[in-house]
């Protein structure tokens, strides 16, 4: 007998095994001297009930069985790449190891499910129902996960990485020790989620919903969390270094030792939220709301001000309020004498005729101030950046040059 009429037999026992309406599939299996453990790959299989039965191990590579019954079936350690499950029903069935790349399970029932330690690998999971599931340590790399019921499913330390979860439910999860780098969580629900030390590395989390969820100690290095709700989020000592939180809501937020260095925090909403002790190092906090918030002994140094409200209610130490109040309300004729101006960006403001006697300007930016009439003398100016300046002739260039200053002027710049 030839493959291929081999093949055509199996092909052709298996329908009529499939045409019985009765429970024993594996009895009849054994009957028409089928393996189900080998013989059924490349099978149709489509709405076969296959409720309860031991597959665990068996290959069903390339098998259509989409909206088959495979409840509480065992299929740990199955081969099940490249299968068709799309729309099956396979709620508390144990999956446990099994290899599933490139299957296509689209609208399937995987609710309670055990997907631990199971290869995922470009497998179409949108539209899925995977609440309550069990997906430890499992790679679900570059899988679709969008618009999936993800509600309550355990992904302790599972691998995400460039998966797309736009829209997915995974409200109360367990995500914690994750890996989503590079993953599309855009407009996901993640309400009261746990994703303590995750890797969100370029994760999109724009428009995502992350109320009350834990983020602490989690990596969201140049992630994109543009208008997301993180509100009441718990994000100690997390990294947000580069990350785009503009118009985020992070009302009552937890940002306390994380680090927000060069983040973008455009008209984002920090009302009473926690930064205490965070590093803040070159952040833009342009138009942010500040207003009860707690900043003491966090490090703002050439962070963008401009436009940021605060309150008598903001916690913020002595010398950023100072900072703030020069960028934000201008500092014409004020007396600065011995300010701490240090590691502060005051471009562009408007210092005309201000007494900075003997002030601390290292290693801040003044590009474009108006420095008309302002006193420098005895000033500390190693390091400072100034360019493009109004007031500043040539002589005292030359002396500011020589006490340290840098001076970044455009070949064009036609003030100096």
């Amino acid at each position: 007998m030839t493959n291929e009429e081999f093949c055509l037999e199996v092909q052709d026992l298996t329908q009529r095994v499939m045409e019985c309406q009765t429970q024993a599939f594996l009895e009849l299996a054994r009957i028409a001297d089928l393996n189900p453990a080998e013989d059924f790959a490349g099978s149709n299989l489509s709405e076969a009930n296959l409720q309860g039965i031991n597959l665990s191990g068996a290959n069903l590579r390339s098998t259509n069985l989409s909206r088959a019954n495979l409840s509480n079936i065992s299929l740990n350690n199955a081969d099940l790449r490249a299968a068709i499950l799309s729309e099956a029903i396979l709620n508390q069935a144990d999956l446990s190891h099994a290899d599933f790349r490139g299957a296509n399970l689209k609208g399937a029932d995987l609710s309670q499910v055990n997907l631990s330690h199971a290869n995922l690998t470009n497998v179409n999971l949108s539209h899925t129902n995977l609440s309550g599931a069990d997906i430890r340590v499992a790679d679900l790399s570059d899988a679709i996960l969008s618009d999936a019921n993800l509600n309550g499913i355990n992904l302790k330390g599972a691998d995400l990485s460039g998966a797309v979860l736009s829209g997915a439910n995974l409200k109360g999860a367990d995500l914690s020790a994750a890996i989503f780098r590079g993953t599309d969580l855009s407009g996901a629900v993640l309400t009261g989620a746990d994703l303590r030390g995750t890797d969100l590395r370029v994760a999109d989390l724009s428009e995502a919903n992350l109320d009350k969820a834990n983020l602490r100690v989690a990596d969201l290095k140049v992630a994109d969390l543009s208008n997301a709700n993180l509100r009441e989020a718990n994000l100690k000592g997390a990294d947000l270094s580069n990350a785009n939180l503009s118009e985020a809501n992070l009302q009552g937020a937890d940002l306390s030792h994380a680090n927000l260095s060069e983040a973008n925090f455009q008209g984002a909403d920090l009302r009473r939220a926690n930064l205490e002790e965070a590093t803040i190092h070159s952040a833009d906090w342009r138009n942010t709301n500040l207003e009860e918030a707690i900043i003491n002994g966090a490090d703002l140094s050439t962070t963008l001000l401009e436009g940021a409200t605060i309150n008598e209610a903001t916690q913020l130490d002595a010398k950023w309020h100072l900072i703030w109040e020069i960028v934000n309300q201008g500092a014409e004729g004020r007396d600065l004498t011995d300010a701490d101006l240090s590691r502060a960006d005051l471009s562009m403001v408007n210092l005309q005729g201000a007494r900075l006697v003997r002030a601390n300007l290292r290693h801040s930016k003044l590009l474009r101030a108006n420095l008309i009439d302002a006193d420098l003398s005895s000033a500390s100016v190693k390091n400072t950046v100034f360019g493009n300046n109004l007031g500043i002739s040539e002589e005292a260039k030359l002396d500011l040059t020589r006490r340290g200053a840098i001076f970044e002027d455009s070949l064009d710049a036609s003030e100096t």
